[in-house]
Formats: C-alpha cells, sequence, structure tokens
C-alpha cells in the first residue's frame, strides 16, 4: 500500500539523518551511483566546510539495494539538513518539473547530468592547452560551439514534443540520434567529419518538421540555454563519451590521461549559469530542517 511505503520511507530517512552521529558527520548524501559522488563531492568541498558520507544506494521498500534517480527521490517529502539528495537534472530543471528544489532537500545538476559539467568548452581548452602544451591540435570551443548549433533546433523540438506529451521525437530518439561513436580522423581538423556526421543523423528531424518552436526557444533563453551552450543539457555520457575519445587520440605521446586530468579539472566555478545555480542551493542547505 501507499501509505505503507511512504511510512518505510519516512522512517528510512530518520535512521539516515541520525546515523549522522554514528559515522561522526554533519549530512548524509544521497546520490544517483558510485560514478557520482566524485562531483557532489566537489561541489559541496567548495562550497561548504561540513563533513559528509556519501551514499550510491538505499534499501527499498522490497528490502533490495538500490540506486538511480528514482530511489533518491523516493525520500523526496523527508529530506533535511542532516539528509538530503543529490540528483542529475536530466530534463526536469528545462521542463519545469514541480517539487525539484534545493528548499526541499534536493540538490541537481540543472546541467543534464554531472558530466556535462566538465564540457564547459572554455575551461576545457584551458586545461588541455596548460597540460599537453598541444592547443594548436584542437579547439574545443570550436567544436563545442559547432556541436551546439548542430543540435540546437532538433533538441528544442524534442523538449516541445517531451513537454507537450506527443508521441515521435521525444528524448530516447533524440539520445540515439546524437550518441555518435568515435571514428579514426574525428580529432582532425576541429572535429569537422564527426559534426557532419551528426548534422546528417539529424537532416531529417529538421528538414521535415514544421512544429513551431518559438515558444520552447524563449523560454530555453530565459533559463539562460541557447544556441552556443546547449551541449551543457544534452545527454551528458553522450557528449563525455565522445570528448573522452576525441581527447584519448590528442592526448597519445604526452603522458596524460585526458579524463583524469583534463575533463575532470575543467569544472568551471562561477563562469556559468548551471554551475551558479548549484552554489546558490548549497548555500540553502543550512536553512534546512533539522530533521524530517
Amino acid at each position: 500500500m501507499e501509505a505503507d511505503k511512504k511510512a518505510f520511507y519516512e522512517k528510512a530517512a530518520k535512521g539516515l539523518a541520525a546515523s549522522t552521529v554514528f559515522y561522526n558527520v554533519d549530512a548524509i548524501v544521497h546520490v544517483e551511483d558510485k560514478s557520482d559522488i566524485w562531483f557532489w563531492q566537489q561541489m559541496l568541498s567548495r562550497y561548504s566546510r561540513k563533513r559528509y558520507k556519501f551514499l550510491p544506494a538505499t534499501k527499498n521498500e522490497r528490502g533490495h539495494k538500490n540506486t538511480g534517480c528514482t530511489q533518491c527521490l523516493k525520500y523526496k517529502d523527508f529530506l533535511s539538513r542532516r539528509f538530503f539528495i543529490c540528483i542529475d537534472s536530466d530534463l526536469r530543471f528545462l521542463l519545469g518539473e514541480d517539487g525539484i528544489s534545493a528548499d526541499r532537500g534536493i540538490m541537481q545538476t540543472y546541467t543534464y547530468s554531472w558530466e556535462n559539467h566538465c564540457t564547459f568548452a572554455e575551461k576545457l581548452q584551458e586545461s588541455f592547452d596548460e597540460l599537453t602544451r598541444r592547443g594548436c591540435d584542437f579547439n574545443f570551443v570550436h567544436f563545442l560551439h559547432s556541436y551546439s548549433e548542430a543540435v540546437y533546433k532538433p533538441f528544442l523540438l524534442m523538449l516541445h514534443y517531451e513537454r507537450n506529451g506527443l508521441p515521435g521525437f521525444n528524448r530516447d530518439k533524440f539520445n540515439s540520434l546524437t550518441a555518435l561513436q568515435y571514428r579514426k580522423g574525428d580529432e582532425h581538423d576541429n572535429g569537422r567529419q564527426l559534426i557532419e556526421r551528426l548534422q546528417e543523423n539529424l537532416t531529417g528531424i529538421t528538414s521535415c518538421a514544421d512544429t513551431d518552436i518559438s515558444a520552447e526557444k524563449s523560454l530555453c533563453e530565459t533559463l539562460k540555454v541557447n544556441e552556443g551552450n546547449v551541449y551543457l543539457y544534452v545527454r551528458g555520457h553522450n557528449i563525455y563519451n565522445l570528448l573522452t575519445s576525441i581527447g584519448k587520440k590528442l592526448c597519445e605521446g604526452t603522458g596524460a590521461d585526458f579524463e583524469e586530468n583534463i575533463l575532470k579539472s575543467a569544472l568551471a566555478f562561477g563562469q556559468y549559469d548551471a554551475i551558479c545555480r548549484i552554489k546558490e542551493d548549497l548555500n540553502k542547505l543550512d536553512s534546512l530542517r533539522d530533521n524530517c
């Protein structure tokens, strides 16, 4: 029964909040998976002096350990300053999903996922140049802006379909069309051949669509999402994995690990809207209720 399920998560949330004493920390932080811990550690250590224990999984009402956003959100009515959750936004921020708020103890990435934050173009280029001294080989700013231009209109169209519950061009279709695999030579000419493949994949969508997406464009602009930065809001795994594949080729012979030494050093604190929103949210933690 729904009432039993609610009671289970309320009791579990109280227990997790109380466990801060046992773990000698200020708060328990539930994230979606182990891979998310790194990002939220970076954010919390940047903006908080407190101590945290991260949980990538908890038991569901059937007694099985579960990961993922759905599991995190089962606690949404019972969060506090001693137990809160950190999730990937996916499209929740852009679609205006109700109830996802730092005021309720729900921290979110605002970008599609935490991986997008490692791809901020200007900081990524800076990190690459500093570590490899090979800035002339590839311009990440040019590549990511070209990527954004290619996906912008299809992205707005997908949002329109998702927001209105229309069949057809949903997020899964968009994600599949933009999930490109590395091919030999993609690291040349600022990724020109890869961008051409991307444009080819999406041509049928944009050429056949007669849907008015001006409302989506206006809404996205109010949220600081535009044709130059939409790469921050597409599926994070897609763009992150693509950059990792290109970066590995570019770093051959340099001794640098592109993912660990460059991508993960490219968090651009305070330099763009989405990451500034996270800072504002984390500053609200102390105002949360002490317990559920």
